[in-house]
């Protein structure tokens, strides 16, 4: 069983927690916020694990009823709900509380996190535990909740039951209500350096030239490096690197920037947010690129010789502006906007235009 010795990277996020285990004043409510990928669940559900432990101490013991239950994920008292697949909903099978399907893929879930659930899941809350000392309900993403939910979700997150515990994680907090984040203690995950990423995954037996790619392309997250295609990766950042190349130095590519928005934009809204996080991650790089030393901080440094012409061009203020943009943008998305003309936006800035 994991504990919180075992989650690599957060050194901040897990000192805090072991702080309010050995404390014994936990939250009711906590919000686990952080770029996807960095071990917010794995977190989640060890911290869960270490509270719910029999043996009342600051890690889960690993041999007492309760670790075991959680181990095999069949413990009454810990609940767990997220996206439900379209043929639940469809069949209304839904139930369960229920985050996703091993092996579903983004296309067969719901958009959204639905009403129905939180209402199910503050019913179960209300009730005492019926086997440990705490019931832990974990809502991932909590940032697919529907207004709807979320409004549910209130009166528990204000008056928590005694004995219960809710935990949000969300990669995108500024999705939740302000009323929701405002009743949450909120604790903050990062990205990893990349070299400390690399040589974590060369510790686990990677080969050191595969190992500092994944670091690299996958953000300083653990988890992206370990599951994403290195090659369609690499793909994607170079098409997003050669729009920024291409649209900050002519004027007259602005003509291609209809096709370059439908391509940014992709199919759903998870590959929009993907690319806003990629192309961030570049003009980031491209904004430190006068700074003296700055290769070795940079996040793409196997891409220098690239972003150095772009960042001349843009130069650095204007690279930090277009930084903060993004963050705009991916909070724009909360509203539905069209995907399309929120990448043309962001396009449009690059190539000189006002930011939006």
């Amino acid at each position: 069983m994991l504990t919180l010795d075992d989650i690599a990277g957060q050194r901040e996020a897990v000192d805090l927690l072991r702080r309010l285990l050995r404390s014994g004043r936990v939250p009711q409510a906590l919000l686990f916020r952080g770029p996807e990928g960095v071990g917010k669940a794995t977190t989640a559900r060890t911290f869960a694990a270490a509270l719910m432990c029999d043996a009342d101490g600051t890690a889960a013991c690993g041999r007492c009823a309760s670790c075991v239950l959680n181990e095999r994920e069949t413990h009454p008292d810990y609940l767990r709900v997220g996206r439900l697949t379209r043929q639940e909903i469809k069949n209304k099978e839904n139930s369960r509380l229920f985050t996703q399907v091993a092996g579903a893929a983004e296309g067969d879930l719901a958009s959204r996190i639905l009403v129905d659930q939180i209402r199910k899941l503050t019913g179960i809350v209300g009730f005492r535990p019926r086997q440990g000392r705490r019931r832990v309900a974990l809502i991932d993403p909590a940032d697919r909740m529907n207004r709807e939910a979320q409004n549910g979700l209130l009166k528990t997150l204000e008056e928590p039951p005694a004995g219960s515990l809710v935990i949000l994680i969300s990669a995108r907090p500024h999705l939740l209500l302000p009323t929701v984040r405002s009743r949450c203690f909120s604790i903050g995950f990062s990205t990893m350096r990349v070299t400390e990423l690399s040589a974590l995954l060369e510790r686990r037996g990677m080969p050191p030239d595969e190992a500092a790619a994944r670091a690299a392309l996958s953000g300083g997250s653990l988890g992206r490096a370990l599951e994403l295609d290195l090659e369609v990766r690499r793909g994607r950042r170079r098409e997003i690197l050669e729009m920024l190349d291409t649209l900050s130095s002519s004027p007259a590519a602005i003509e291609k920037l209809p096709a370059m928005a439908a391509s940014l934009a992709g199919k759903d809204d998870a590959t929009l947010v993907d690319a806003l996080d990629l192309s961030q991650s570049l003009l980031r790089d491209a904004a430190r690129c006068g700074v003296a030393d700055a290769r070795g901080a940079l996040l793409h440094a196997d891409l220098y010789a690239r972003l150095d012409p772009i960042a001349a061009r843009l130069g650095p203020h204007r690279a930090a502006s277009l930084v903060q943009c993004i963050d705009r943008l991916r909070a724009d998305l909360r509203f539905n906007t069209n995907r399309v003309l929120t990448a043309e936006a962001l396009l449009a800035a690059v190539a000189g235009g006002p930011l939006p």
